[in-house]
């Protein structure tokens, strides 16, 4: 008997030392194969770019600022501060990292160090209270470890594991926390534990309510049940009695009170959002339009907040969602191994495979339920819980910035691998039962860590890195030596100054230091003099650089503003222009610039517009490939953008990071009509002559033409194109005519159905038409609706025809 009680406390410290390896190893296998990955800028990875983000508005976070969550802060032409907030958050997550940050000071490597420690301590932490809570379900650790390390080992939470993002691991760490207090509450009744664990983790994220509305749902309903048809058993002369009663016991039962509980104390954490954006933007704006209501609004699909964004269809959100269950519900090295790697972000066009896969994996744990038993709301809960938080977000569903949601379908596949484990245990035995969870285990232990190991290699780059080491040694000394200061960066968004608690966001100064981009966009010569410090990407040889060894921004006392504007005349001056027109336009790198002088008031306030046509139109997403350039601008004026100084008018923008053929720009009148307008054409390269020569030669090796007239013509599912070798200036003159016939009229927009056809009409210039080594070729994207006839061509107009062609499409 004594032996028996001496050996209890030796066995409980033997199970809680079980428990704690699994966080344990998890952590050392992301820290140790995982790497560091970096938090490098790319237009595709918002891993990197959350994580900036996240860092900025806890850089942000003050009383000076009535603890606003604010992606940048900049003063305004007063020294008042004007805000870029981010309130759609509760400020628990970002305060916490607050307070763990504070004793790095200025020291930015060693932040972006503890933040991703703590994101990956709450990664592990998440998976040992899903553990915890599994274990509770199903009776056994080792078919709870396996469906832990499988659920773990999908593409979302690892490659997002060290995030640090309240939209991801804060969250997934918060659900996985009030998971395992519903599992202890079904089990053991401890209900106090369940709304504490709850209110934690809304301190966290919104995104617990998706794991409580399920839960409360069917746990009411259940309760509602069986008290009617309690009620409906007794006599006749007592039924009225019962069914009060009844009502009674469901308004006072423990689900109604956890849903009271957790909607009052998350209205609180609103109510803190609202208070503190009202303070800080000093009531300038209405109750709708503070951040937190307006998001708030916009997912409920009220406001037009999102009226530029492209929206999912119900049948495209469905597709997108069931891929996102497929990636979540199978380990990535498992992915990677049958030949399938999960793209960052998705594919526009929904892969069929994932999505079949998720539909069967959606299916399998829906029936699956029926080996949980009495915990059945909780695995329900866990199924259900992706799907009732991707609803509010449809309205952002096709922005790839939101694929890391995804990371909540996890919790499906934990339910899914658990229940079927169970189901197996009971099929085969106890015994053989337990013998197949372990070596599952086994083999659970192998795919998460072999998980880690790829995804921590994507997009790892030393040269980045390297660039990403300096630039963090750039900023902190940057910071050092202006502290309290006023600092302008020069070249960048108009008026954004930064001090000493204002660290801008991803369109800003940290954002393009930490990625290792030192191209940034616009700024005002003129009031870079009125700061205390200038910032540049730009070594200047004047005097004043105070940071000499920094290697990619430079600190720097500011000369007047007006002189900064001066040389930037004279440097674009001494180069001729690619355009000339109303305003001189340069090609200045990776940027694009307007200069006139003299300039009148006329000049500055009437607003550009600026087609960007990139060498290969299909980088564009399909909206635009249909037109076949990018918008860069098309109301900014020089009085926004740029600076107005002696008798001149300068404005500079970047370019986007694609290969660009021609940039079609110029000022218009918005609706009314285009003032002046010129073709920049960048001068061929060695790079764009191998690639023009690249794609002449895969056309012209596709087969024979499908038509031959004054060009060949060659018909693709989506394209046609023009080649002629040998050519010259002359075989491109004049104008083309191309007239696409649909198979159905109503396909066309409304002012061309009379007419039956569309035209796709163009001048063979670029980007349309590119000439190069005696060789011409042009391709124009066709509509995307099935077409029945093209016909094309080229002519003089006012004069003759060249050549034409007519191609049958349809059957």
């Amino acid at each position: 008997m004594f032996s028996r009680v001496l050996k209890r406390p030796f066995a409980a410290a033997r199970r809680d030392l079980l428990q704690l390896a699994l966080p344990l190893a998890m952590f050392v296998a992301l820290l140790a194969l995982g790497g560091d990955r970096g938090y490098l800028y790319r237009a595709y990875d918002n891993h990197g770019k959350n994580t900036i983000k996240t860092l900025a508005i806890v850089e942000n976070l003050s009383p000076e600022h009535n603890f606003l969550l604010a992606r940048s802060i900049r003063r305004d032409e007063d020294g008042g501060f004007l805000y870029n907030p981010y309130g759609r958050f509760p400020i628990g997550g970002f305060a916490l990292l607050k307070i763990i940050l504070l004793p790095f000071g200025n020291d930015i490597a060693a932040k972006l160090m503890a933040a991703r420690v703590l994101s990956l301590l709450m990664f592990c932490g998440a998976a040992l209270f899903a553990f915890l809570a599994m274990s509770r379900i199903t009776g056994s650790r080792r078919v709870a470890l396996a469906a832990t390390l499988i659920a773990f080992s999908g593409f979302y939470a690892i490659y997002h594991a060290d995030e640090v993002s309240n939209e991801s691991v804060m969250d997934l760490f918060g659900a996985a926390l009030t998971f395992h207090g519903m599992a202890v509450f079904v089990q053991e009744g401890r209900f106090r534990q369940l709304l504490v664990k709850t209110c934690a983790a809304l301190l966290l994220g919104w995104h617990v309510y998706a794991l409580l509305l399920p839960f409360i749902a069917l746990g009411l309903g259940g309760e509602a049940v069986a008290l009617l048809r309690s009620a409906a058993a007794a006599p006749p002369r007592e039924r009225a009695k019962a069914t009060r009663s009844a009502t009674v016991s469901l308004v006072r039962s423990r689900y109604a009170a956890l849903a009271a509980v957790a909607i009052l104390f998350g209205s609180a954490l609103l109510a803190v959002n609202f208070a503190n954006e009202y303070a800080a933007l000093r009531g300038d704006v209405a109750f709708s339009e503070l951040p937190s209501a307006s998001s708030a609004l916009a997912r409920a699909g009220i406001s037009d907040v999102y009226a530029e964004v492209t929206f999912l269809g119900w049948g495209g959100f469905i597709r997108q969602q069931l891929y996102r269950v497929g990636a979540a519900s199978v380990p990535y090295s498992v992915a990677r191994a049958v030949g399938y790697d999960f793209p960052t972000p998705e594919p526009r066009e929904t892969a069929l495979a994932p999505a079949v896969w998720g539909l069967a994996a959606t299916c399998a744990a829906l029936a699956s339920l029926k080996f949980a038993r009495r915990r059945r709301v909780l695995a329900a809960s866990a199924i259900l819980f992706g799907f009732c938080w991707a609803i509010p977000m449809r309205y952002t569903a096709a922005d790839p910035e939101h694929y890391l949601e995804a990371v909540h379908y996890l919790w499906l596949a934990l339910a899914l691998f658990a229940l079927a484990l169970v189901g197996a245990r009971r099929l085969l035995g106890e015994r053989a039962g337990e013998r197949l969870a372990l070596g599952i285990c086994a083999a659970a232990a192998l795919a998460f860590a072999s998980s880690v190991f790829l995804a921590g290699r994507i997009d790892r780059d030393a040269a980045d890195a390297e660039r990403q080491k300096t630039a963090m040694a750039d900023y902190s000394a940057i910071m050092e030596s202006a502290r309290g200061k006023t600092v302008a960066f020069y070249p960048d968004p108009v008026s954004y100054l930064w001090t000493e608690r204002a660290v801008l966001d991803e369109t800003m100064l940290l954002y393009y230091y930490l990625s290792g981009s030192y191209a940034w966009t616009e700024n005002d010569c003129l009031r870079a003099g009125d700061a205390d410090f200038t910032v540049s990407p730009r070594r200047f040889e004047s005097t004043g650089l105070l940071t000499p060894e920094n290697g990619g921004a430079f600190l720097r006392s500011p000369p007047e503003g007006a002189e900064l504007c001066r040389a930037e005349r004279r440097r674009l001056e001494s180069s001729p222009p690619a355009a000339r027109s109303v305003f001189d336009v340069y090609l200045d790198g990776d940027r694009l610039a307007y200069l006139k002088a003299p300039c009148e008031r006329r000049d500055y306030e009437t607003p550009f517009y600026a087609y960007i046509y990139p060498r290969d139109p299909d980088i564009l997403t399909a909206e635009r490939r249909r037109h076949g350039f990018h918008w860069l601008l098309q109301t900014v004026t020089v009085a926004d953008k740029g600076a107005v100084f002696d008798d001149a008018c300068l404005m500079s923008l970047r370019l986007p990071d694609f290969p660009t053929a021609a940039i079609r720009t110029g000022q218009w009148i918005p609706g009314v009509e285009s003032l002046w307008e010129v073709l920049a054409v960048p001068p061929l390269d060695d790079e764009a002559l191998a690639f023009y020569e690249s794609v002449y030669q895969t056309i012209a090796s596709s087969g024979e033409p499908t038509a031959r007239a004054g060009f060949d013509l060659y018909l693709e599912d989506d394209a046609l194109s023009y080649l002629k070798e040998p050519c010259g200036d002359g075989d491109a003159r004049g104008r083309f005519f191309l007239s696409v016939h649909p198979a159905d009229v109503a396909d066309l927009p409304e002012d061309r159905r009379e007419i039956g056809h569309e035209s796709l009409n163009f001048t063979f210039a670029p980007p349309a038409g590119v000439i190069f080594d005696g060789k011409c070729m042009a391709t124009r994207q066709l509509p995307d609706y099935p077409i029945a006839e093209i016909k094309t061509g080229q002519w003089i107009p006012g004069g003759e025809r060249l050549w034409d062609a007519e191609m049958a499409v349809g059957d």
